[in-house]
């Protein structure tokens, strides 16, 4: 099931805690997984996308793309990708409030 390097590791089950290795259903609880398994590739299937948008030098795919992830999972790696989004869109305010909140540790 696992085609993502990153999302090969472990994962804990939001239903009993459990930790594990990535797979279909949670081997204590039974709970259904793939959802989960679902919005962590989609998270760095933008992530990807935001890098490789910030390489070719399109600052607005690259915003959008970090915004994808910002919204699947809000967080200090988000807000980074936002961060630098912004600043090569060249909008410095935005760019240092969420660097300023992704150094900060806000959730």
């Amino acid at each position: 099931m696992v085609d993502d390097p990153r999302l090969s590791g472990t994962v804990r089950c939001p239903t009993c805690r459990a930790v594990q290795e990535w797979a279909d259903t949670c081997r204590r609880c039974k709970s259904d997984l793939r959802l989960l398994y679902a919005f962590a590739a989609a998270y760095e299937r933008n992530r990807h996308a935001c890098l490789e948008q910030l390489r070719a030098g399109n600052a607005c795919a690259a915003w959008e793309a970090a915004g994808r992830c910002y919204a699947v999972r809000p967080g200090m790696e988000s807000r980074r990708l936002l961060a630098l989004a912004a600043l090569a869109r060249g909008d410095w305010v935005t760019a240092a409030a969420f660097a300023r909140a992704s150094s900060a540790g806000e959730p």
